[in-house]
C-alpha cells in the first residue's frame, strides 16, 4: 500500500477544484489517487463486488461504486515505460529485479531453490552488427577517446563525406549514434535487424546446447539428459537505434532448477559455448525490396561467468539483476524513437526526431507500421525461460494479497467466512482513463513526497503466502486486476 502522505503536500488550489467538481467525494478522489501511487494515467472503473456463500450461493455482502463517492474507482495504468508513468514503471522495475535476482541466487519465499546459486551462470551481452559508421563515445581509463581518428589523410566515402571524427564527444552530445554519412548507412538492414531480433535469439537458445555438447564431447541427446538451459534477457536500444541484448544464462539439471547439472559443466565452458553460438547462428530474411539479408550478432559479444562467492555479498548477482531490471523499463527513446505507436505515417515527418532516427523510422514503417515507433523492434523488452524463476503474475498476486489484508470490507468478510467458503465476484466496466489538470497536480504532489516509492518496495518484499482455503475470489466481466481496495486475491480469514 502507498503510505499516507501529509495533506500539506497536496496543492490547495487543486483541492478547491476537486471540491467544486466532486463535492463531498473530493477526499475520496484524493485517496484513490494516493492509492495508485500517483499514476499519471489511471484507469476509471464502475461496477460492484459481490460476496457469495460457496455452499448456499446466498449474498453475504455487496459493494458498489454507485453507493460510494465519487462513484468510480481508479487502478494504476501498469505501463512499464519510465517515460510514460514513473510510478508504474518503478513498480515494474522492482518486480523485474526480484524476478531476475531469484534466478541468480534463489529464493525459497518465491519458490526458487537457493541451490541455483551454485549452478553455472553467465552474464552475456550480444550486440548488433555495423550498418554504417556513426559518431560514438569511447571511454577508457584515461578518459574519453577520439570518436573516429583518421590516419594521415582522412578517408572519404563515395558521397564525399569524411569517415573520421577527431572529437572527444561529451556524454550528452546529440551527435552520438548519428551516421557520419546518412547515404552510406543501411537503414533498411538496421530496421530488419530490430524486427528479427526475436528470431535470432530463439535460434541462439536452440543452438546453444549443440555447442555445449560439442565442447563436452557428448551428443545433444546425452547433454539434454544432464543439463537444461534457463535464461532471462532484456533488450536495450543503443544510441544508433539498434537493439542489443543483455542475458543471464544458467544451466540446471535435467529436472530443472531443483537439480544440479551433471557432467562437470562449468561456467567457463558455458561462456565459451555462448560465444561460439553467437559467432555461428544466423537468420536469413527478405527485405521489402526483395533482397535477402543475413541477420547475425555483431562481433562484440561479451560473456562473463557470474561468481557464486557468497562471501562477496553476491555483489555480482545483485548488480546484474539491477542492471537488467533498469533496462526493462526503457523504450526506443534512447535510440531516437517514440514511446507510443504511430497511427499515421505523417507523424514521422512532424515529430521531433533526429535525421538518423527519422530515416530509420521510415524504413521500419515500410516493414511494419505497427512497430515503427520502436524502430522496427517488435519483441518484449524482458523475457525469460519458463523455469528460470518466479513469474510477474506470482509477484503481482502477492501484492494483491497484501493489499487485500488491509481492506476493511474484506476484513469483515473474513470474520464471517469461518467454517465456510466465500466467493467474491466482481463486475466492472471501463469508463475512462487519465486525470484532469487538478487531479494531475494531486498525483504529482504524491510523487514528490519523500515516501513515494515505498509501495513498490514493501509489496515486492512480502513473503509468498500459502494457498488460501476459506475465501475464493472470481472476476466476471472485469479486468484481470481489480481496483485498489477491491482485491481479487484469496485472503485468509482471521
Amino acid at each position: 500500500m502507498v503510505p499516507p502522505a501529509s495533506p500539506g503536500l497536496v496543492v490547495p488550489a487543486s483541492l478547491a477544484v476537486l471540491a467544486h467538481r466532486y463535492g463531498a467525494g473530493a477526499p475520496a478522489v484524493v485517496e484513490l489517487i494516493r492509492r495508485t501511487g500517483g499514476c499519471t494515467s489511471p484507469i476509471r472503473l464502475e461496477g460492484e463486488s459481490v460476496a457469495l456463500s460457496a455452499s448456499t450461493r446466498q449474498v453475504v455482502a455487496r459493494r458498489s461504486t454507485r453507493s460510494q463517492p465519487p462513484g468510480f474507482v481508479l487502478v494504476p495504468c501498469g505501463n512499464r515505460r519510465e517515460s510514460r508513468c514513473p510510478p508504474c514503471s518503478e513498480r515494474y522495475r522492482r518486480d523485474a529485479y526480484f524476478l531476475v535476482a531469484a534466478g541468480l541466487s534463489g529464493s525459497e519465499e518465491k519458490g526458487v531453490s537457493t541451490d541455483v546459486a551454485s549452478h553455472p551462470l553467465v552474464f552475456a551481452t550480444f550486440t548488433a552488427p555495423s550498418f554504417g559508421a556513426v559518431h560514438r563515445r569511447v571511454v577508457n581509463a584515461g578518459g574519453a577517446r577520439r570518436c573516429r581518428p583518421g590516419g594521415g589523410q582522412a578517408e572519404v566515402c563515395e558521397h564525399g563525406i569524411p569517415m573520421c571524427c577527431p572529437e572527444r564527444h561529451a556524454e550528452d552530445d546529440a551527435r552520438i549514434g548519428q551516421a557520419l554519412c546518412p547515404d552510406c548507412y543501411d537503414y533498411e538492414a538496421a530496421a530488419l535487424w530490430n524486427a528479427n531480433l526475436g528470431a535470432l535469439w530463439r535460434r541462439t537458445i536452440t543452438y546453444l546446447p549443440r555447442e555445449l555438447a560439442a565442447l563436452s564431447g557428448l551428443s545433444v541427446a546425452a547433454l539434454r539428459s544432464q543439463v537444461r538451459v534457463a535464461y532471462a534477457k532484456v533488450a536495450e536500444f543503443q544510441a544508433r537505434g539498434a537493439v542489443h541484448v543483455h542475458a543471464v544464462i544458467r544451466l540446471d539439471g535435467p529436472d530443472g532448477p531443483d537439480t544440479a547439472p551433471a557432467g562437470g559443466v562449468t561456467a567457463q565452458r558455458l561462456a565459451e559455448a555462448v560465444a561460439r553460438t553467437a559467432a555461428r547462428v544466423a537468420v536469413t530474411v527478405a527485405g521489402p525490396d526483395g533482397r535477402e539479408l543475413i541477420i547475425r550478432w555483431g562481433a562484440q559479444v561479451d560473456t562473463r561467468p557470474i561468481s557464486a562467492d557468497r562471501d562477496a555479498g553476491d555483489r555480482h548477482g545483485a548488480g546484474v539483476a539491477g542492471y537488467l531490471a533498469k533496462y526493462a523499463t526503457k523504450d526506443a527513446q534512447k535510440g531516437g524513437g517514440l514511446d507510443r505507436r504511430i497511427r499515421v505515417k505523417g507523424v514521422i515527418e512532424r515529430a521531433e526526431l533526429s535525421d538518423h532516427a527519422r530515416a530509420l523510422m521510415r524504413s521500419a514503417w515500410t516493414l511494419s507500421p505497427r512497430w515503427a515507433h520502436n524502430l522496427g523492434f517488435r519483441g518484449h523488452f524482458l523475457t525469460k525461460a519458463r523455469r528460470y524463476s518466479v513469474t510477474f503474475a506470482a509477484l503481482r498476486g502477492v501484492r494483491a494479497e497484501y493489499r487485500a489484508q488491509a481492506d476493511p470490507w474484506l476484513t469483515q468478510i473474513r470474520a464471517k467466512a469461518i467454517g465456510d467458503q466465500v466467493v467474491i465476484r466482481r463486475s466492472f466496466n471501463y469508463v475512462g482513463s487519465g486525470l484532469s489538470p487538478a487531479e494531475r497536480a494531486v498525483a504529482a504532489s504524491f510523487r514528490a513526497s519523500p515516501t513515494w516509492g515505498v509501495s513498490a518496495r514493501s509489496s515486492t518484499a512480502i513473503k509468498s503466502a500459502e494457498p488460501r482455503r476459506h475465501l475464493l475470489v472470481q472476476a466476471t466481466l472485469g479486468p484481470r486486476s481489480g481496483p485498489p481496495g477491491w482485491s481479487t486475491s484469496p485472503v485468509r480469514p482471521a
